[in-house]
């Protein structure tokens, strides 16, 4: 059966239908399921900034990742060469207090820099923020930040060296590298408590 109205018609109720302001109640159930969609998305996927530290890929909350720059010159401190503090850095005209993960991560390593570097044109300045606290680091390569699926997500095994194991809550697999996934929070206190 064919239908009576013109196609004009029909193409012009379309347009009236579609331009027509919604009301109170249409405004509110598509908003609420816009949030639905948007909380379950979040709920779906997690982020975390990707960086290599020697052999080790390491990842941190992206939401703490201030900036990645260049590395620069680091002034160090007097009486302060052992332990986590690698002394000053100029970030954007602000003094940063730049840090070591290494001697977290491999006990033995020493603060200052040197050792071996694959690379040393892909190292980068980690610039962090937490608990209103900006702190710095070098990574030997960065990739980034990265989202994921928290099903993919693997526990820690024992075998794994305890000192990275302490500081780690799961592994991500992640582009033929297994990424050790850092709690922040644990690793900034025991930064910390090396600091003071």
């Amino acid at each position: 059966m064919t239908d009576p109205r013109p196609t004009g018609s029909v193409a012009s109720l379309v347009a009236e239908l579609l331009d027509r302001a919604l009301d109170d109640a249409e405004l509110r159930e598509a908003t609420k399921h816009v949030a639905r969609t948007a909380a379950s998305r979040e709920l779906l996927t997690r982020s975390t900034f990707i960086f290599r530290l020697g052999p080790e890929w390491l990842g941190l909350p992206s939401s703490v990742i201030g900036e990645v720059v260049e590395t620069r010159a680091i002034h160090t401190l007097p009486h302060r060469r052992e332990g986590a503090m690698r002394g000053l850095v100029n970030v954007r005209g602000q003094l940063t207090i730049c840090l070591a993960l290494e001697p977290l991560f491999q006990p033995g390593t020493p603060a200052t820099p040197g050792g071996a570097r694959q690379n040393p044109v892909s190292r980068r300045l980690v610039v962090v923020a937490m608990q209103g606290q900006r702190l710095a680091f070098e990574a030997d390569e960065v990739h980034g930040s990265h989202r994921f699926d928290p099903d993919i997500l693997r526990s820690v095994p024992a075998t794994i060296a305890k000192s990275v194991a302490s500081f780690t809550t799961e592994l991500l697999p992640w582009d033929d590298h297994t990424v050790g996934l850092l709690d922040a929070e644990l690793l900034f206190h025991a930064l910390g408590r090396r600091l003071g």
